[in-house]
């Protein structure tokens, strides 16, 4: 005989399951989910003309900048350049900058840049991406993050050195030098802008601050920004100030911390 057990039988419980959070969707994303057709339909038409108009000072931009641009999810930069792309008014080049995968590069076509311009402007000639080096794509694009963030601070009137160079040489001038890009600062003065991706020579630096001595004695440029990866800026700002001598005009000169307060180094 076997004794029956009086004991309650324990519960068995449900198994867990965790529910996965959304991540919440961005504020402006709600506002315009609300909006009528034709309001929809005006801020799409405006960030198509936002994006065409950045690429006639840029040349070119990635899907990730396009999204920081607009202010927009990746996802609503997707459907905006697939949109131009689409209409002809883009070209999408896959290009391979060394990352884990390719980036998707986009140029505007003529016809883009027709459709944007207006009827007095003259139209620009681009460089071909496929003509570009991979090292310098990837610097252009970090450039524009750079742009993207002093934009916010107040920063306006960007030119960039593509940009420049084509200005300077339909003036038949030969700056020293010529800066990633300039633009002007909140206070109204003109400033130069550089991002140092790989750290040159001091034998370099010499002749660089020398040029930019050149620059600052015209009164054109009131100040050199340089930016750097994280933990480089101190590092590049050392550099500097350790430099004795610099190579102006064919000779070498003294290096003063005064002309060294010219420089500014960011990450």
């Amino acid at each position: 005989m076997h004794a029956i057990s009086n004991q309650p039988q324990a519960a068995q419980l449900p198994p867990v399951t965790t529910t996965k959070l959304k991540k919440p969707a961005p504020a402006n994303l709600i506002t315009c989910s609300k909006l009528p057709h034709a309001a929809k339909m005006a801020i799409f038409n405006q960030r198509i003309n936002t994006v065409l108009r950045f690429l006639i000072d840029e040349n070119y931009s990635s899907l990730e900048n396009s999204a920081l641009l607009l202010n927009v999810p990746k996802q609503t930069a997707i459907r905006v350049t697939k949109h131009l792309c689409d209409k002809n008014y883009l070209n999408k080049i896959e290009v391979d900058v060394g990352l884990a995968r390719k980036i998707s590069v986009f140029q505007p076509t003529n016809t883009g840049l027709m459709f944007v311009m207006a009827d007095d402007e003259a139209l620009p000639e681009l460089r071909e991406v496929a003509k570009v080096g991979a090292a310098t794509i990837y610097h252009d694009l970090k450039l524009q993050q750079i742009r993207f963030k002093l934009e916010a601070q107040g920063y306006h009137s960007f030119q960039s050195s593509w940009h420049l160079t084509r200005i300077l040489r339909k003036r038949s001038e030969k700056p020293p030098k010529i800066p990633d890009y300039t633009c002007i600062n909140p206070d109204g003065n003109k400033v130069a802008i550089e991002y140092e991706r790989t750290i040159k020579t001091r034998k370099r630096y010499q002749e660089i601050i020398g040029q930019y001595m050149d620059i600052k004695e015209r009164e054109i440029i009131k100040q050199v920004i340089y930016f750097t990866d994280d933990g480089f800026a101190e590092k590049l700002k050392l550099l500097f100030a350790g430099i004795d001598f610099i190579y102006r005009k064919g000779k070498t000169e003294k290096c003063t911390p005064e002309q060294l307060e010219y420089f500014r180094f960011l990450n």
